[in-house]
């Protein structure tokens, strides 16, 4: 087994999702698909998804789905949020960061005129690991642990929150997820690796107060998709010794 540490640099963003809350809102997706949609068929180009709303439906029951034709772009509209998919289809797919997803959503606030009371953001990256269970464990305890009740564990998970001021205007709460997976490489079947979620939002007993203006919405995701960085060279800095 490869012995070198985890750094940053070891790990490839798999999926990225932004999120508005939309509390007072009641959407109609035909109002949607007739205004707002057709902006977007050439991002969402594969046939969009009615789905019903029976009586008493969670207002998170996404009414509309949006996908795009290669996969990579997926959208879901319910009253209650806007979430905003990307997802890695190939090995040399490039990230193509929040800018395009953020538009997206400043466009959707337009249209409504919806208030916007919370923020999220959440990063998923992955990186090949042989035995990810025993790299976790080496990585986040100290030989105490990694040489007896954790030698040789099959999974392993690390989770961590925290609250802090995010740009310096957005009270946030961060949640680190470093956890065991695997993953679909194509012909050669499934592989190991290790798995890092990142998710930062605003908090929820702000939702009956808070408005984001379009310049917050914006702040806050290009906050966010730097401190995403940040963060993760905390976890898995460069120069470790091993």
């Amino acid at each position: 087994m490869n012995r070198k540490p985890l750094t940053s640099s070891n790990f490839a963003i798999a999926q990225a999702q932004v999120v508005l809350f939309t509390p007072d809102e009641e959407i109609s997706a035909a109002k949607l698909l007739k205004g707002l949609v057709v902006r977007w068929v050439d991002l969402f180009d594969a046939d969009p998804l009615l789905l019903p709303a029976p009586d008493g439906a969670p207002r998170a029951l996404p009414r509309l789905i949006l996908r795009s034709k290669t996969g990579d772009w997926r959208c879901q509209v319910s009253s209650e949020r806007l979430d905003v998919f990307w997802q890695r289809t190939g090995e040399a797919v490039p990230f193509p960061g929040l800018s395009k997803a953020l538009s997206l959503l400043q466009e959707y606030r337009t249209f409504l005129g919806a208030r916007v009371a919370r923020l999220a953001a959440v990063l998923t990256r992955f990186a090949p690991a042989e035995l990810p269970g025993l790299v976790l464990a080496r990585h986040f305890c100290t030989q105490r642990w990694s040489t007896a009740p954790l030698n040789r564990p099959e999974n392993f998970e690390l989770h961590a929150h925290k609250r802090f001021m995010l740009g310096g205007r957005f009270m946030v709460n961060s949640w680190v997820r470093n956890k065991t997976a695997t993953a679909s490489s194509g012909s050669a079947g499934e592989r190991s690796i290790v798995l890092v979620e990142q998710d930062l939002n605003t908090l929820a007993e702000d939702i009956a107060s808070r408005d984001f203006s379009q310049d917050e919405i914006g702040a806050f995701f290009q906050a966010a998709e730097s401190e995403f960085d940040t963060i993760l060279g905390l976890y898995y800095p460069s120069g470790e010794p091993s």
